[in-house]
């Protein structure tokens, strides 16, 4: 795969994110923000029969999502449209939802908006997000979160003021000596108690742990 032409480059987050939502038999999948086009690659492979639409602002992330879909053996099967999520208009609901979304909440611009745009909050706050997603869900529809751990009080605060619910919170450690960087929410529209979880990946330093190797061993050659 290949991402010179897209701000956020293929990194570890999205790749825990499209591996780790569950789901028994998709029909409609939307990747939201979908830079390298890596998180609906991965859902292709794990949703043959699944229709996929990949959603991004940013013109050189639909180009190089365009690129790296015609270079993979899963071209067919993937809408690709340049919009918002907050223009996102689309004709059907979606069973499973995903996003690694800008959360930076700092006002300073780096200068590049495209790189702003894949990393800055203001572009896609939390609450807007959470608002479109709830639109666009079936009844029994699942939305995946891959967000900063310490936002997650707000997440919490700001999933039940759109009436939705976390069923399941997995907090990510690379060791569980260090403290975690990342939480994977699930996020519903039925009434849910929340199961939390907690999932250590390791890293290139200490090396990978088993339930890591395990996760993406279908996806990462190094596996």
């Amino acid at each position: 795969m290949e991402h010179d032409k897209c701000a956020m480059k293929i990194g570890f987050d999205g790749a825990l994110l499209a591996a780790w939502a569950k789901h028994d038999n998709p029909l409609n999948i939307l990747d939201i923000g979908c830079g390298s086009g890596l998180i609906s690659m991965m859902l292709r492979q794990r949703f043959p029969n699944a229709n996929i639409t990949a959603i991004d602002p940013n013109e050189g992330a639909i180009q190089q999502s365009e690129i790296n879909f015609k270079n993979s053996p899963f071209e067919k099967g993937f809408e690709l449209i340049k919009t918002s999520l907050q223009d996102f208009e689309p004709q059907n609901k979606f069973d499973l939802i995903l996003t690694n979304p800008p959360f930076f909440t700092e006002d300073t611009s780096s200068g590049d908006l495209n790189r702003d745009q894949a990393r800055m909050e203001k572009f896609l706050p939390l609450q807007e997000l959470l608002y479109n997603v709830k639109k666009l869900l079936t009844e029994d529809g699942k939305f995946y979160l891959i967000y900063p751990t310490w936002e997650t009080n707000r997440v919490l605060k700001k999933t039940e003021e759109q009436n939705m619910f976390i069923s399941e919170q997995t907090t990510i450690f690379s060791r569980k000596d260090k403290p975690s960087k990342r939480t994977i929410f699930t996020i519903k529209t039925s009434e849910s108690s929340i199961i939390e979880k907690e999932f250590v990946s390791g890293n290139q330093d200490v090396g990978y742990t088993d339930q890591y190797k395990t996760l993406l061993e279908n996806f990462y050659t190094i596996f």
